[in-house]
């Protein structure tokens, strides 16, 4: 019983292949998506997160090859059927959100297929991969309301705070006009919104404060 259920449903022929297939596929759409003419010009959260979601659509378009390739073209119609229709009818979020949607619902169709394999390996690197991506939680501050002669010194201020409690700053944006700054940054995963608003209360002097607004990054 062991021997069939393996034989039928494991696949362990086709793992070894679908393995090497599935890790070229990720680190191919590294190269792309850590371009450094890209990457190295992001400006905003969407560009920053870009690259996860072209790594998860890497995790899609391997497993839409692999079930393909074993049981023919005409599931692949089916397959990019169902992602159009999650993505413009189905209220997601953002495109990462979508393609974990689509993942999500490609594995179980690889189950219904008798594809554990593909399902198994697929579910384990898309965890791992989460892990790993989202420890650190994406932020974008915008503060404004600056007195102008105490300008620099208070955006030196929020920043030597931000990197007290080991955040990493990604961009900076000084508006000396507008007597206001931008930062967006990644903090530790034990540091939450509420920490570090408390820091900014307890820790900036009263004379630097400026009213912070926040932009967090959706997972």
């Amino acid at each position: 019983m062991m021997q069939g259920f393996v034989q039928n449903y494991m696949g362990y022929e086709q793992l070894g292949t679908y393995l090497i297939s599935l890790f070229v596929a990720l680190i191919l759409a590294a190269i792309i998506a850590f371009h450094p003419q890209t990457y190295g010009k992001k400006e905003d959260i969407n560009e920053i997160e870009a690259p996860k979601t072209l790594i998860f659509y890497a995790i899609i378009g391997s497993l839409v090859g692999a079930t393909v390739a074993d049981y023919g073209p005409e599931l692949g119609f089916i397959f990019f059927g169902l992602g159009g229709l999650m993505r413009f009818r189905t209220n997601t979020g953002t495109s990462i959100q979508t393609g974990r949607l689509i993942l999500v619902a490609l594995i179980g169709l690889c189950c219904g297929l008798k594809m554990l394999y593909i399902a198994v390996i697929s579910t384990l690197v898309a965890w791992i991969l989460i892990y790993f991506l989202e420890r650190r939680t994406l932020y974008q501050i915008e503060i404004k309301g600056f007195k102008n002669k105490l300008f620099l010194e208070s955006v030196s201020a929020y920043r030597r705070l931000l990197k007290k409690q080991k955040c990493n700053i990604i961009i900076e944006k000084k508006n000396l006009d507008k007597s206001k700054v931008s930062f967006i940054f990644s903090s530790p995963p034990h540091l939450r919104r509420e920490s570090l608003e408390n820091s900014f209360n307890q820790q900036i002097p009263e004379e630097n404060r400026g009213s912070v607004d926040w932009n967090v990054g959706v997972k």
